[in-house]
């Protein structure tokens, strides 16, 4: 989730940590992989785009050998060679980010003042507690009802009592807390 971060997400990566990375790799067997997903950040659900940063060389070519052929298709490529010159697009998203976030937070304190809400206040995304496991199912299963995607916390996370919600403009976080209104 760093490219949320800001214009210098790279700095705060540890794309920026070559030589530690190396290291952790010589020095301990250690290899990480730096994984960024981009769907979300440029707004392109349906066409799926994400980079991998290797510790090696010899991990890349490992990864390409077993890469699909078809893994980033002619449209994805047209939409990623356009959508990396927008810097404005880039700058509102890092500007609007955390004040739609400050909002969505803001709001659910005062209407469900019992969930408590997590997250470092850049994400494009707010983790949500409602402290019950039905709650989190009704508060999921009347978002989609709306038309609203809402996370369930249990799948894949453990979670049973949370949900995750998109940083979206107020009106259309307003679409999800009509949806809420009678939990």
């Amino acid at each position: 989730m760093q490219p949320w971060l800001s214009f210098n997400f790279r700095a705060d990566s540890m794309t920026s940590q070559a030589d530690y990375v190396q290291q952790l790799f010589t020095e301990r067997g250690i290899s990480v992989f730096v994984i960024h997903s981009w769907t979300k950040l440029w707004s392109c659900t349906g066409i799926r785009l994400g980079s991998i940063v290797c510790p090696t060389a010899q991990h890349c070519q490992a990864l390409k050998a077993a890469q699909v052929p078809w893994s980033v298709n002619c449209a994805a490529l047209a939409f990623l060679s356009q959508v990396v010159k927008d810097d404005q697009y880039m700058a509102d998203t890092w500007a609007l980010t955390p004040t739609w976030r400050k909002h969505i937070i803001a709001t659910l304190s005062q209407q469900l003042p019992q969930w408590l809400c997590y997250g470092e206040p850049f994400l494009s995304w707010v983790w949500i507690d409602t402290g019950s496991e039905d709650v989190a199912q009704k508060a999921v299963a009347l978002a989609r009802g709306a038309g609203v995607p809402v996370r369930n916390g249990l799948p894949g996370y453990s979670r049973p009592t949370f949900v995750r919600v998109a940083v979206r403009e107020p009106s259309k976080f307003a679409v999800l807390l009509d949806a809420w209104r009678d939990l």
